[in-house]
């Protein structure tokens, strides 16, 4: 005879339940919000499944009294509906590639440690024990970023088990982090960033074995576009697709720009001109696309990977990395100046101290770099004094006039440019200086931006309001033209509600 469900109805919030294959009673509890919470009573006496159905009611209303979560469940199940989640946005496009560290935080630390507690019994005195477990793991103490990680991989947690009602935001722990704080990674003199260029041009024959070689050919193209765009080595660099690339047209000019997903999504950038070679010479590489021009592929918008050995298999970020780490041994540059390692990231930290060097604003290149101003001021600023060596030694008033001089024969300068191929790779920082005023000293002119700058960083903390700002700018006066970098900012502003749109309209028109 096939077994059926049974139902006992003890009160209007609680039932009994058998299932089929099991004497043992499952109790249904109605919470106050209106759901059922469903568990085992472990007895298959309807007497002893009854009392204990009854205890967790009573228990439950108290709880909710003391404004605790009437249920709880393992921080295992809850961490796996936080993962689902997660990946669920990274197939749909709508998740940040951070995500996927957080998933790994989850399934390699945080679901090993705390997977049987409670996750309404995780507190201070757990997260303590678990920064110790995790010091074990590890054998040292973890670093400052490695603990923000897990940190929020734990809050994505902490936040499911919130919102489904299993933890109430009066008992839920605030995370720690008492890890070793980052350091700026070494960097590059423009020297040395010349020496190894040129090595890179032969460093694949260095090697007998073909795949090695296909690893090196293709390094010397990703450290000079690394060095051009700023992007970060591997997540940013080895998910980029010919798609991401386009080609931005303003008046008779024409800009290589890219699409790359970071930690805080999908931003664009603008490469330097000096990129576009290297991306050509990794477009020979892909057996799949010879013989078509970039213009071809970026058109075709191509879904293949731009960092492709000659065998069309996408290059291995710990093979480039390691690759890099044997070209610096044998130049025996690992280590810079200030004892710092470089490694295939410092190209990053090189093209920032670049353009800080060309007095790019810190606001203009976080756009770039997909960092806020408060992070490149904090890693940068104590650099300023090598950033602008002329300026601190007393000479950057003869070169501005040199400068200012050599302004007036672009032409020459273009041919030079265009004749020297070391030059045409190398970063070099070209500094434009305003043209002096006519009847004024020797003095150099102080930059027309300036005092928009000011303008602007007065507008953004509060000191100035949307009609100054329009004022000190001179945004309705004949000839007004704001610089690129402002003309950025307007539109954040805009975006984030502190600039109406007429303002906006009388700054970029």
């Amino acid at each position: 005879m096939k077994e059926t469900k049974r139902t006992i109805k003890v009160s209007e919030h609680i039932r009994l339940d058998t299932r089929p294959g099991s004497a043992k009673w499952q109790a249904r509890v109605k919470l106050a919000d209106g759901s059922w919470h469903r568990f085992s009573t472990k007895t298959e006496s309807i007497e002893r499944a009854t009392e204990v159905a009854m205890k967790f009611f009573y228990t439950s209303e108290d709880r909710l009294k003391n404004n605790l979560p009437q249920s709880t469940r393992k921080f295992r199940r809850v961490a796996e509906f936080a993962r689902d989640r997660m990946q669920e946005e990274l197939r749909s496009g709508s998740g940040h590639i951070v995500y996927k560290d957080y998933i790994t935080a989850l399934d390699k630390y945080l679901i090993p440690f705390f997977g049987s507690y409670d996750v309404a019994n995780i507190n201070a005195k757990a997260l303590v024990d678990f920064g110790k477990w995790r010091t074990e793991q590890l054998g040292r103490k973890a670093h400052h970023s490695t603990i923000n990680t897990h940190n929020t991989a734990l809050n994505r947690v902490l936040d499911e088990a919130e919102q489904r009602g299993w933890i109430t935001h009066a008992i839920r722990p605030k995370p720690i982090n008492d890890g070793i704080k980052t350091e700026s990674r070494g960097s590059f003199t423009k020297e040395e960033y010349k020496t190894i260029y040129e090595a890179l041009r032969t460093f694949h024959k260095a090697s007998d074995n073909p795949n090695t070689q296909a690893t090196r050919e293709v390094l010397r193209n990703y450290v000079l576009v690394l060095a051009n765009t700023g992007m970060r080595h591997g997540t940013e660099a080895l998910n980029l697709k010919w798609k991401n690339l386009l080609w931005i047209k303003e008046e008779d000019q024409t800009y290589l720009g890219l699409f790359v997903a970071g930690k805080t999504g999908q931003r664009p950038l603008i490469a330097r001109d000096r990129a576009i070679r290297p991306l050509e010479r990794q477009l020979e590489l892909n057996p799949n696309l010879k013989g078509k021009t970039l213009d071809e592929v970026i058109e075709s918008k191509c879904e293949d990977y731009v960092f492709v050995t000659r065998y069309g298999e996408r290059a291995a970020r710990p093979n480039l990395s390691r690759n890099f780490e044997t070209l610096l041994k044998s130049l025996k540059i690992v280590y810079g100046a200030d004892g710092k390692k470089r490694t295939l990231y410092s190209w990053r930290h090189f093209y920032a101290t670049l353009d800080l060097q060309r007095g790019i604003s810190t606001h203009a290149l976080s756009r770039q770099m997909g960092n806020s101003t408060g992070v490149l001021d904090r890693f940068y600023s104590k650099l300023s004094p090598f950033m602008n060596p002329g300026l601190h030694s007393g000479r950057d008033q003869q070169e501005q006039r040199n400068a200012a001089k050599t302004a007036t024969e672009p032409q020459q300068a273009t041919t030079k440019a265009e004749g020297d191929r070391e030059l045409q790779e190398a970063p070099v920082a070209n500094q434009t200086v305003p043209a002096q005023a006519a009847g004024t000293s020797d003095q150099p002119a102080a930059p027309k931006t300036s005092a928009h700058e000011k303008a602007f960083d007065l507008f953004d903390v509060g000191k100035l309001s949307e009609k100054a700002l329009l004022i000190t700018v001179g945004a309705e006066r004949s000839g007004f033209e704001l610089a690129e970098d402002l003309r950025l900012r307007t539109l954040t502003a805009f975006e984030d509600g502190r600039l109406s749109e007429d303002a906006m309209i009388k700054l970029l028109s």
